[in-house]
């Protein structure tokens, strides 16, 4: 049967059979389809780094923007660390602390903008024009509320808009009340800025601030306790130009809100423009209450980079290989009688040496693979079979060629296929190379190759271990670390790693910058080296306990010592690092420069010891000034009462009437002083909030009161909370005003109460003379009142003081009257959680 089948190889020799044609034909098709597939993988590689530079592109200005949001916040945590009025003096104390021309490059200044009610609009002017005299709120507009820029750093950069009212134009109102309805940072509408001598798209971006440090939770609370919008004005051609400098950029880009244009890169003038770009695409984005549409499109030096040969390559290359092979198929057809005997008496001998190890190769779990010196496969094993996608059947006798490798690229020859054995010693060993199964998925393999002969006949044991799972661990944990450095060396905070020693094994950049000092200056070195003695003592104790799992993180202020000896204060968080067993391995360091924060607290600490010495030298002012000027006022008048009694039948009746007017006026002198010392003394005491009862406090007070005997006063018979010393000094003095001023003996005092989610309103109405309109804002100031002091007693401190003590805790006092008759007075008194 041997000898027939040789017969006819030796009969079918000299000529190329159908399974020669078959594999030239599958062949060319093989390399026609990669050239295909390659083409298209080219095509979308190109696809993914556009949209991946697009992607970036956005979120860079998402992070700039981020920046400057927190740059806003950081100016409404200072305001509201000031605890006083800021001016301009302290804002620009706050923008040269925060740096923003070196840190926030883009950003065209910083500033404030106050909301003020049409009845503060005198209050407000009056206190800008105390630094700066010629303040105006400018343009005039018909809305019934102003917006003005109070304060904007640099002043020199800005001066157009100091004092701009953002109430004259659509655009920016409308992100005012939005910034201060949802208590979130908002940009505004596309406009021009006034300090735009180029006159190019803008906008401006808000941060509101209110009353209190948390903003309320509903809108009509903010609006009643929303101060003020923290803001920045930007010139969105800076801006770009601060944020994305077009040099050697992959993509340019056009933004646009709505239909108005803010910035064009997609022009002919353009750096890298691209007449024709390869790809393009248009996505909104919304931007802090805006929606911004960016259209992207591919420059010149994307063309020039996703540029790629490697398909045409491929094609050449397959085509060679395809001829390569009718050739070596030509040159196999012609061998003579004499070797196609001998590659069958091998075959025989193969057969034989093959049936003795079946079994024990297809028992194995790794890949067994026998060749013979010509690269032949000799045998396949079931591990093969199913690790490589191939049928024992298809790849027995034939060359290793059959085996996908990976790793060959077109133009070079089988020499090179990871299974080729020519020419290679008794033994062999290759770590971790990547082959490929039939459909083409890589598997990372240890590859082993063993020299062995048969009967004189030499041939190669091929051992293939595969290691996917091995490598697919290996690969996440370099791929983990390669995220945890990149995340270390991009921090703008310090990070290092200690050993148990203390000393330092990694560090990145920002530490080193942070203290002056090179990377190798501190690797190696004990990390008391950068510590300061006292804070090297605390540290240290804080570690060992640490060690000793006394406690699991450190978190503490300390000093750190600058390459060059000086003192930085900085933020320390330390923590363990722990392995599977639980044993230590590490010490986790992070450092947060906080020199800026000592510094403004140091000066706040000054400012706040300063400002108490200041309230306590005008308590011992006023003290010693009631104290001294009243003295000599009791003595005055003690003697006037002597003359008046020794000398009441010897003086004439102009001298008993002037004697009589000099008793009175030092009477209401010494009123006046009791009235100055108590309106300075509003603000030194706290009382706490207690549950009064109306109608028996009025009762109360309205006994006190001297008036004429046909005065009645009623009350609603309801509940407040409110400090009861504060209110009763309130209500005595509103009494005593209606009481004094009445142009009757005969009258009547009305009390009401009312209450809101908010506030609660207590509204005293009496039957008097009314208050003409243009006097209800005077008679609340000092000093001020309707009638001559000789007709009428008093300071015309009282409606003053108790506008003083209401505005204190946050409340108003304002005042109805026609004119003609009645008055009511209006007090609003907020709810203790407000």
């Amino acid at each position: 049967m041997i000898k027939k089948s040789e017969n006819a190889l030796h009969k079918g020799s000299g000529k190329l059979h159908w399974y020669h044609w078959l594999v030239v034909v599958l062949s060319l098709v093989l390399t026609l389809s990669a050239w295909q597939v390659t083409s298209r993988l080219a095509d979308q590689k190109s696809q993914i780094q556009f949209d991946f530079q697009s992607d970036l592109l956005v979120e860079l200005v998402k992070e700039r923007m981020l920046k400057y949001e927190d740059a806003l916040w950081a100016g409404v945590a200072a305001i509201h660390s000031q605890n006083k009025v800021v001016n301009t003096k302290t804002w620009n104390a706050f923008a040269n602390a925060l740096s923003i021309e070196e840190k926030y490059p883009g950003i065209n200044g910083i500033g404030v903008i106050d909301y003020v009610a049409p009845d503060k609009l005198d209050d407000y002017l009056e206190e800008q024009r105390q630094l700066r005299p010629d303040y105006q709120i400018y343009p005039t507009h018909d809305k019934n509320e102003y917006w003005p820029i109070t304060h904007i750093e640099p002043v020199k950069l800005n001066k157009k808009a100091v004092g701009l009212d953002m109430a004259h134009e659509k655009n920016r109102h409308t992100a005012s009340i939005k910034a201060r309805d949802t208590a979130s940072a908002q940009i505004t509408g596309p406009i021009i800025l006034v300090q735009d001598a180029k006159k190019t798209p803008g906008f401006l971006f808000f941060a509101p601030y209110y009353q209190f440090v948390q903003p309320p939770n509903s809108i009509p609370l903010r609006r009643a306790s929303f101060i003020a919008n923290v803001y920045a004005p930007f010139i969105m051609e800076n801006l770009m130009r601060g944020t994305l400098k077009n040099e050697n950029r992959l993509v340019n880009f056009k933004i646009s809100d709505g239909e108005d244009l803010l910035y064009d890169e997609l022009k002919p003038n353009s750096e890298g423009y691209d007449v024709s770009p390869l790809f393009s695409k248009t996505f909104e984005v919304d931007m802090y209450g805006r929606s911004w549409t960016f259209e992207m499109q591919s420059t010149i030096l994307f063309r020039h980079q996703v540029s790629n040969d490697q398909p045409m390559m491929i094609l050449i290359g397959g085509i060679s290989i395809d001829i390569m092979l009718l050739i070596l198929f030509i040159v196999l057809a012609r061998s003579n009688k004499k070797a196609i005997l001998y590659a069958g008496e091998m075959t025989r001998e193969l057969k034989v040496s093959e049936k003795k190890l079946t079994t024990t190769i297809n028992s194995m779990r790794d890949i067994l693979i026998t060749i013979d010196n010509s690269n032949k496969i000799l045998s396949f094993n079931k591990a093969a079979e199913i690790a490589l996608g191939l049928k024992e059947s298809d790849v027995i006798g034939q060359d290793i060629s059959v085996v996908p490798d990976p790793n060959l690229v077109t133009s070079d020859s089988v020499e090179k296929h990871y299974l080729n054995v020519k020419g290679k010693h008794t033994y062999e060993e290759k770590k971790v190379i990547n082959v490929a199964n039939k459909e083409g998925r890589l598997l990372p393999i240890d590859l082993t190759i063993t020299k062995a002969s048969s009967n004189s006949t030499n041939y190669y044991i091929v051992l293939i271990r595969d290691l996917s799972n091995e490598v697919k661990i290996e690969k996440a944990l370099e791929s983990s670390e390669a995220l945890l450095d990149t995340a270390v060396n991009a921090s703008s905070t310090g990070f290092a790693i200690l050993n148990l020693n203390l000393e330092f094994i990694e560090l990145n950049k920002s530490i080193c910058s942070w203290l002056s000092f090179n990377r190798s200056d501190l690797i190696d070195e004990n990390f008391n080296k950068i510590l300061s003695n006292e804070g090297s003592l605390i540290i240290n104790d804080m570690i060992k306990n640490m060690l000793k799992r006394k406690q699991s993180s450190i978190h503490v202020e300390s000093q750190f010592i600058n390459k060059n000896g000086s003192y930085i204060w900085g933020l320390l968080t330390a923590a363990l690092v722990i392995d599977k067993n639980n044993v230590i391995s590490n010490i986790v360091i992070h450092i947060v420069d906080i020199q800026k924060e000592k510094e403004l607290l140091q000066n706040l600490i000054q400012q706040n010891k300063a400002l108490e010495k200041s309230n306590a030298d005008l308590e011992q002012f006023a003290y010693i000034a009631s104290h001294d000027l009243k003295s000599p006022l009791n003595a005055i008048q003690q003697l006037a009462h002597w003359i008046e009694e020794d000398c009441e039948k010897v003086l004439p009746e102009e001298s008993k009437n002037h004697l009589s007017l000099m008793i009175g006026r030092s009477s209401r002198m010494i009123r006046l002083l009791d009235d100055l010392l108590n309106y300075s003394r509003v603000s030194r005491y706290e009382y706490k909030y207690e549950a009064l009862e109306l109608k028996h406090l009025v009762s109360d007070q309205f006994s006190l009161i001297d008036k004429p005997d046909e005065f009645t006063c009623i009350s609603s018979n309801s509940y407040l909370l409110i400090p009861r010393v504060p209110f009763e000094i309130i209500i005595r003095n509103i009494l005593s005003n209606a009481v004094k001023h009445h142009d009757k003996d005969k009258g009547l005092i009305e009390i009401k109460f009312n209450k809101t989610d908010t506030d609660q309103i207590i509204t005293v109405t009496d039957d008097g003379p009314g208050i003409p309109p243009e006097m209800h804002k005077k008679v609340l100031e000092m000093f001020q009142t309707l009638k001559p002091r000789d007709d009428v007693e008093g300071s015309g401190m009282g409606l003053a003081l108790a506008k003083r003590i209401i505005n204190h805790y946050n409340g108003d006092l304002s005042i109805e009257s026609d004119g003609v008759r009645g008055t009511s007075f209006i007090i609003r008194w907020p709810l203790p959680n407000q």
